[in-house]
């Protein structure tokens, strides 16, 4: 799905047309909420709006001190929900797709959603995870609940079937600095398949002065052909009175082959003197 080339790195920054966070495009679908029975029906069905919906090769999932790429062999349908009335289990959902119904996927540890650590379903709403093939017939794809359904838009059931594209991802990035530089990271993303597709990565930090750290989930779909361009203002790696501290910067996307690692270390004055 994914294929490595990475460069070498010096400082990384993410910019230009890649998106840090949540994406602009995620396949947003107009707020359907279900039927519900009037306010003297007893054991009315809850009302669940389906506002996002989200076909990706990966979703990222918290580690302890981290966070990473969980793949798939096929794709992954990631639904966004909210929920007004009694709420309704997350095991009541399911999905039909390609003739067959399949049930949400459970992440010990939830969902990362920059600035929100282990987003899960609850009984306001919340992501609901399908597992699919990569291709196959979305003609009959509905969501399910009982008292309740929601039938994708066209949008969605034909990224559904599409194949999944591959992409090249790259690190780059500064060898060495002297402080105060401010070092810049660069990710760039290229759609090389012959259909439209939606990359996953996500990128920690160690060093100079933390174990692990994350920095940030990155996503967005991209033409065939079409590139983007991320800068991330990297850490300044700094010389002690020990020894000089560096930074590292670990790449994780759904095809471990393009995982990549980029190091910056400080220019300390032996250094500077031999140059």
């Amino acid at each position: 799905m994914y294929r490595r080339r990475v460069l070498a790195l010096c400082g990384l920054a993410i910019t230009g047309a890649g998106c840090q966070g949540e994406t602009e495009d995620t396949g947003t679908v107009t707020p359907m909420p279900s039927p519900s029975g009037s306010e003297t029906d007893i054991g009315s069905p809850p009302s669940v709006t389906v506002t996002d919906a989200v076909v990706a090769p990966g979703v990222v999932i918290p580690r302890t001190d981290s966070i990473s790429v969980e793949p798939t062999g096929g794709q992954f349908l990631v639904l966004t929900t909210t929920i007004e009335g009694s709420g309704v289990d997350r095991g009541a959902f399911s999905l039909r797709f390609d003739g067959s119904t399949y049930s949400p996927e459970t992440f010990r540890n939830g969902l990362y959603r920059d600035g929100e650590w282990g987003r899960q379903f609850t009984e306001a709403g919340g992501p609901l995870v399908f597992d699919l093939p990569e291709t196959g017939s979305a003609s009959d794809a509905r969501l399910s609940w009982p008292g309740g359904e929601w039938t994708m838009p066209k949008t969605v059931q034909n990224r559904l079937e599409a194949p999944l594209p591959s992409f090249d991802v790259t690190l780059d990035g500064p060898e060495r600095v002297t402080e105060p530089a401010m070092p810049t990271l660069e990710i760039t993303v290229t759609n090389t398949g012959d259909t439209a597709g939606r990359y996953v990565l996500a990128l920690n930090r160690t060093g100079p002065r933390v174990a692990y750290a994350p920095v940030g989930r990155f996503d967005r779909v991209l033409e065939p052909g079409e590139t983007a361009g991320i800068t991330h203002d990297a850490k300044t790696p700094y010389v002690d009175d020990t020894e000089p501290r560096e930074v590292t910067y670990h790449l994780r996307a759904p095809d471990d082959n393009n995982d990549a690692t980029h190091r910056i270390k400080p220019v300390d004055e032996e250094t500077a003197t031999e140059s």
